[in-house]
């Protein structure tokens, strides 16, 4: 896995996601294993490119000696979320983590349980400074 995680888009992500829950795949396996539910699914030349970019990028491994390409994630998951999660806050809340959590317990429908894992994790997380 490489140590610093490039710039992934909203749409690449989608496709990571994919690759992440498969292991690894084709460009028709990651194609149909995105979601239905946005509508129409892009073209399989379209995610070819875009996973071609994200070899490029260093997102991806591609094993270029087996046909079709077979890829799988170079960036773990975890390294992915927590930038695209460090991006929006900064974007969105000038940084500020706690206006998020307090806009997510506000405007979100968090279940009883959510909110005792919230707050478990609070703790630990006191406990540890």
């Amino acid at each position: 896995m490489s140590k610093e995680t490039p710039h992934i888009t909203a749409a690449e992500l989608k496709i990571m996601k994919v690759v992440w829950q498969l292991g690894s795949c084709t460009v028709r396996q990651t194609l149909d294993a995105l979601p239905k539910d946005e509508g129409s699914l892009p073209a399989y030349t379209t995610i070819m490119t875009m996973m071609k970019q994200l070899a490029e990028k260093g997102a991806l491994d591609v094993d270029c000696d087996r046909q079709p390409f077979v890829y799988t994630a170079a960036v773990r998951r975890d390294q992915v979320l927590r930038q695209r999660v460090s991006q929006f806050l900064q974007t969105v809340f000038d940084g500020r983590a706690e206006d998020l959590v307090l806009h997510l317990v506000e405007e979100s429908d968090l279940s009883a349980a959510d909110i005792r894992r919230m707050e478990a994790k609070i703790r630990r997380r006191e406990k540890n400074k």
